[in-house]
């Protein structure tokens, strides 16, 4: 297979969930942001808000809002930056979804190949119930109460290793 430098980093992406006690520069989270923004989106619609939380008892509460929700919460509190994905469903009503995700992937991706980390904590409640961890995230960061939260986003300098092995192709693809 011929060497690519974007198939490399998706490959060589990983869940990480315990961070360094190291800070994460205006520079690097701006670089994020910017590959969450050139996400695609269904005719160009952007339909997506990021809210960058650094404030330790935000990030508490938040860690206490997913720990309802997933076993996969640890290193919310201690990575230096948490970013939600938030969606206008409004604005795309037929694929809100689908854009917050690739934007997601699309941070998360960027963040690995600046040298930091992150994983996916999804948050997302299809019935949009008034008891959500959606919900109860999106009173927390006081934000517009339409607004629909598909992830959140722990960033930080990795400190830790993981691997992860997939099915080889001949197992997924079909052709015709």
């Amino acid at each position: 297979m011929e060497s690519n430098e974007v198939l490399e980093t998706i490959k060589e992406r990983r869940s990480i969930f315990k961070y360094k006690e190291e800070d994460v520069s205006s520079e690097q989270i701006e670089t994020i942001l910017e590959a969450g923004r050139w996400a695609p989106s269904f005719a160009n619609l952007q339909p997506w808000n990021f809210v960058v939380v650094r404030d330790q008892d935000k990030k508490k509460e938040l860690y206490e809002i997913a720990r309802r929700i997933t076993l996969f919460r640890e290193g919310l509190e201690e990575a230096p930056v948490v970013i939600a994905v938030a969606v206008d469903q409004e604005a795309d009503p037929n694929h809100f979804v689908e854009a917050g995700a690739v934007a997601s992937q699309n941070m998360a991706l960027a963040a690995h190949s600046i040298g930091l980390s992150s994983y996916w904590i999804g948050v997302f409640d299809i019935d949009a119930e008034k008891n959500s961890a959606e919900k109860d995230v999106i009173e927390a960061l006081d934000m517009n109460e339409d607004a629909r939260v598909i992830s959140l986003l722990p960033v930080g300098k990795p400190d830790q290793e993981r691997t992860s092995e997939r099915k080889d192709l001949e197992e997924i693809v079909i052709k015709e």
